[in-house]
């Protein structure tokens, strides 16, 4: 029942609502109505980080079935890497990425908070874009271990960038 593998859009729709979506609201409502005791409100911060979770969580979505694309053909596995090609979709992700890493740079530097960390979450955000960037040079799209690789990096930048969004206000 929950092997999703076969329905790509369900797949994505799910790592989608989990991520984007339900986490970060629902962690932000908890945060706000039951610990500090406050009325609840969707801060522009809260704003930010779905914004910037759909883009991110959309590119992995779509970025998972980049390794195993034969696998997917030789069983029928109708997936966008399949349908489209890896390089399509490679260059989808990357966009998403990066729009993604766009949105928190602006957010960081253009928030309310003082200016060290304007400073942490642009620059912070700049680094990150810019190592997926660099890093995209050396992917070998034919190669599952190259594609794998990069893959558990966009986990690893998204886990930076979780950090960088708390400063943003």
């Amino acid at each position: 029942m929950l092997r999703w593998k076969r329905y790509p859009l369900i797949a994505a729709m799910l790592m989608f609502s989990g991520w984007a979506i339900i986490f970060p609201i629902t962690f932000s409502l908890h945060m706000q109505t039951f610990v500090f005791k406050r009325p609840a409100i969707f801060p522009r911060s809260l704003i930010v980080t779905v914004v910037f979770l759909s883009l991110y969580s959309i590119g992995i979505a779509l970025s998972k079935d980049i390794p195993d694309v034969e696998g997917d053909k030789k069983f029928g596995i109708h997936s966008f890497s399949a349908r489209l090609g890896q390089k399509q979709v490679f260059w989808i992700c990357v966009s998403l990425f990066e729009m993604a890493f766009g949105v928190a740079l602006l957010a960081g530097v253009t928030s309310s908070a003082c200016l060290w960390m304007k400073i942490v979450t642009g620059l912070g955000n700049a680094v990150l874009a810019s190592i997926l960037w660099y890093q995209t040079q050396y992917v070998d799209l034919t190669s599952p271990a190259s594609t794998r690789s990069f893959y558990m990096l966009i986990w690893k930048l998204l886990y930076a960038a979780y950090f960088l969004l708390a400063f943003i206000r």
